[in-house]
């Protein structure tokens, strides 16, 4: 004998098909890119010949959960080192040169023996968190449980066809959430023959309420809007303190 359809069994399967959904919704082939914005600024020392420094190696000293990832789905930290295009320490390193150079505060040479000065940096944490909010949920359930109620005519087909809805209205509906960047690098400045001259710590942060579908994943969107603002705020902070240095350095008060 044929199969009888069954609208139950049809919702059933729909159910059992969202941890899927969730688990591709994780995944991405795309490798994620660091486009760094430029900046002009004009922080050159005031009566003073420009510096040369030498930037040496830069250090990735980030807690293991940021450089793997972490998390799947209430809350995620990422992009976990495979998902970068290069090295986070390459990443940061041309960042650093971008942001150093277009302050015109120091000369940036390719040889050590060139330099006055040798920089090293320090990455403490280079990241973003993702967090999903359980009650951000009972919106679409209410909605979809609500619709089941109106559409079924008895009470297991009404209970039925509102999971059925409530899980289609998660799919769909863009649920608030929280995204949050960080940066947090120690800057080291040496004299050529290893002496510490200067160091510092800076962190640099970016957040917002967002909101994204449950299948859903931006995180080159994300890298884009807050992880570049991070770096971005870290470095000011960096170069600032740094250019107070080079000023007592240089026999300037």
């Amino acid at each position: 004998m044929p199969r009888k359809y069954s609208p139950d069994s049809t919702r059933i399967r729909m159910i059992a098909l969202l941890p899927i959904l969730l688990m591709l919704a994780s995944c991405g082939s795309d490798k994620i890119i660091f486009l760094y914005p430029e900046e002009q600024m004009n922080m050159a020392l005031r009566n003073l010949k420009t510096p040369t420094i030498y930037i040496d190696e830069v250090t990735d000293m980030r807690p293991l959960e940021q450089r793997t990832g972490e998390g799947h789905f209430f809350h995620i930290k990422y992009p976990k080192d495979e998902a970068w295009y290069r090295p986070v320490t390459e990443i940061y390193a041309e960042a650093l040169v971008q942001d150093v150079e277009q302050t015109q505060l120091v000369e940036i040479v390719s040889e050590r023996s060139e330099a006055d000065y040798v920089l090293s940096a320090d990455l403490m944490s280079v990241g973003l968190e993702f967090d999903r909010s359980v009650t951000s949920f009972l919106i679409p359930t209410a909605m979809g449980m609500g619709a089941g109620f109106l559409i079924g005519n008895e009470t297991s087909e009404q209970v039925s066809t509102g999971i059925a809805l409530s899980v289609l209205a998660i799919l769909a509906i863009p649920m608030p959430s929280h995204n949050r960047a960080e940066a947090e690098v120690r800057l080291t400045l040496k004299s050529n023959q290893g002496d510490i001259l200067w160091q510092e710590t800076c962190l640099g942060e970016s957040e917002d309420r967002v909101y994204i579908t449950a299948t859903a994943r931006q995180d080159q969107q994300y890298v884009d809007e807050y992880l570049t603002v991070a770096v971005k705020r870290c470095n000011a902070c960096l170069v600032g303190q740094m250019r107070q240095a080079l000023l007592k350095l240089g026999g300037e008060e």
